[in-house]
């Protein structure tokens, strides 16, 4: 049986804490590592102890929950992150500190086993991930290397993936699947032929005939997000 993953729960409500504990408690793949009750003792403890996850709240005194997680990617291997919070007008701004998900509380336990559930198959994903921070793409006899940092979406044309990176546009090898398994926390789908990095992603919005489109930072064009795939975009926007 896999390790239970090592949980840290943050909140300065110690009725917060003791409901979230017990709940995890009843979960045999959990392990309740330490609690905190503001971001100075969750950094400490991240620093020290390495969890795998952390539950935390956003409004606490001091240091605010957005901030730490922030600061948390800083670390060599900082754990992921779960926000559990009576305010859910910071949903945009904790995925973009890199949060699996966004609950309001009163967190309801069968919510937040969705939570795991979530961070299982991303800890599975990781393993499965080959380790590397770019691709090769060929042209014209020259292959080149392209961080994934840099990429902005990745298109499928004919029998052809076409990279839309910083630096411009190339032809790889690869197919959007093979590349989607190879980086499943950097691309995400958002239709059969499309793949866009999720650092990239802004916000979602539907045109006047019902289709919906993916606005990126860095790429005027928005992208069409399939019907397929709209759940899970939407999921990964608002974390339910």
């Amino acid at each position: 049986m896999p390790r239970p993953l090592d949980i840290v729960v943050v909140d300065d409500e110690a009725l917060a804490v003791e409901r979230l504990a017990g709940f995890l408690a009843d979960m045999p793949d959990c392990h309740v590592l330490a609690t905190a009750a503001n971001a100075a003792q969750a950094f400490s403890i991240a620093q020290s102890q390495q969890p795998d996850l952390m539950l935390l709240d956003i409004a606490m005194p001091g240091e605010s929950g957005l901030d730490l997680a922030k600061r948390l990617q800083q670390l060599p291997n900082p754990p992921m992150v779960v926000f559990c919070t009576a305010f859910d007008q910071h949903a945009v701004a904790a995925f973009e500190a890199q949060a699996v998900d966004y609950l309001l509380k009163p967190v309801r336990r069968e919510r937040l086993r969705e939570s795991i559930e979530r961070v299982l198959r991303l800890k599975r994903a990781t393993a499965a991930d080959d380790g590397r921070d770019f691709m090769a793409a060929s042209f014209g006899g020259i292959i080149r290397r392209i961080a994934l940092a840099d990429i902005h979406y990745l298109h499928a044309d004919d029998k052809y993936t076409i990279v839309h990176h910083r630096g411009g546009e190339h032809v790889l090898d690869q197919s959007l699947k093979d590349l989607e398994q190879q980086h499943p926390l950097r691309l995400l789908r958002i239709h059969r032929n499309c793949l866009v990095n999720r650092a990239q992603l802004a916000e979602l919005r539907r045109d006047g005939e019902g289709r919906i489109w993916a606005q990126l930072k860095d790429s005027p064009r928005p992208l069409e997000v399939s019907r397929r795939c709209a759940g899970e975009l939407k999921d990964w926007f608002k974390g339910n």
